[in-house]
């Protein structure tokens, strides 16, 4: 079973979501970003964005390999609110 979980969507580049950060890693992030883009052009960094995008691939690239034989996860279209039951 490879489908989907959730409803549908129009699939797109870029999305905007929501997602909550330690404030001390948001506000080295930010700085990065806004030091690399301004003196450091050759970084190829513009925005948080060019930051956190490469940093959350490599992580779930590591916990496919970890945890499902470096196979992708089966897509996700909406994640549960909240905090998952404990086991």
């Amino acid at each position: 079973m490879d489908q989907p979980t959730g409803e549908g969507g129009q699939t797109t580049r870029r999305v905007q979501r929501t997602i909550n950060f330690d404030r001390s890693v948001l506000e080295r992030a930010r700085a990065a970003a806004t030091y690399l883009a301004s003196y450091e052009p050759q970084a190829g960094v513009r925005s948080l964005a060019d930051i956190v995008n490469p940093a959350v691939l490599a992580y779930v690239t590591e916990l496919e390999e970890l945890y499902n034989a470096g196979e992708p996860f089966r897509p996700v279209l909406r994640m549960p609110s909240g905090r998952p039951a404990k086991r």
